[in-house]
């Protein structure tokens, strides 16, 4: 046996976590979507709350007239801004959620390759301590 064998590895900077991390593709793309899906959801939650409001303190829009081309009030239109932009902002949210489990996702398939090649270049020694 070599001595070089029964001494512990040394420290490197190419044997640490981070850095082989962030060379895992699966690791640093999790990351990125983990962090654009939260924004998105952060973002998101915060206007729907505002639009919500608005939607809820304006006034009900008024039947339609019979007219074939009825003019819409500025209380009509300024309601229906909001709820499309609600309907955006909802849209902003679930595609943040799906973003960050996306994120998630590959962060647990990175971690999980990392992990079996850590387990691969560990020294396999014939006894156990």
């Amino acid at each position: 046996m070599d001595p070089e064998d029964l001494e512990p590895m040394a420290w490197r900077v190419e044997s640490s976590f981070l850095y082989q991390a962030a060379r895992s593709g699966f690791i640093v793309a999790g990351v990125l979507i983990l962090a654009v899906g939260a924004v998105d959801m952060v973002a998101g939650r915060a206007r729907l709350q505002e639009y919500r409001a608005i939607i809820r303190d304006s006034p009900p829009p008024e039947p339609h007239p019979t007219a074939l081309f009825p003019k819409a009030s500025e209380a009509q239109e300024q309601h229906a801004v909001a709820e499309a932009k609600l309907s955006y902002y909802q849209l902003l949210f679930l595609v943040g959620q799906l973003l960050a489990a996306g994120g998630v996702v590959l962060l647990a398939i990175g971690a999980f390759q990392l992990r079996l090649r850590t387990l691969r270049m560990a020294p396999s020694s014939g006894t156990f301590h």
